[in-house]
């Protein structure tokens, strides 16, 4: 398993791949789920949702030197143009042939290249990552602050 980098990485080069790299990739992440043949079925939202998991974390990825704030605020640009086509008004965005069809997709993926660009193809460490391998508890900034307290308290 990759550092929190490497997966938000991956989530945009994903984002970023041609339309045929993105089904097979998608037809490859749900072969448990279909035998090996088309996920069709399961849509698109698999990008968006690998993404989005990653993309919860930069914050704290700020806060202990994973990522800078440029490359947060490229990151914020996908994540704005994603949640344009997100809910149910949107399900065409969503189906399968709009990785071929779809202009949105081209615009996400023209988005993400350009992200893609800023973010390099290298392993980042933290002191909270290093703290993982190394069997000590990780110290969570804030986020661990208000968790304990949280955590003390019951609620």
């Amino acid at each position: 398993m990759g550092t929190r980098y490497t997966m938000l990485r991956e989530a945009v080069a994903n984002l970023a791949a041609s339309a045929e790299a993105q089904v097979s990739y998608l037809d490859s992440s749900f072969s448990g789920l279909t035998g090996g043949k088309s996920a069709e079925a399961y849509g698109n939202f698999e990008l968006a949702m690998e993404f989005d998991d990653s993309f919860v974390a930069v914050g704290h990825m700020l806060e202990f030197g994973e990522i800078s704030q440029d490359e947060v605020d490229a990151l914020q640009t996908l994540d704005e143009l994603l949640s344009c086509w997100s809910g149910p008004s949107y399900e065409d965005f969503w189906v399968r042939e709009a990785l071929f069809e779809d202009p949105r997709w081209q615009a996400i993926r023209s988005r993400a290249a350009e992200v893609l660009a800023l973010l390099p193809d290298e392993a980042r460490e933290s002191d909270y990552t290093r703290s993982l391998t190394v069997g000590k508890p990780p110290n969570l900034g804030r986020f661990g602050s208000n968790l304990r307290r949280r955590y003390r308290s019951g609620s």
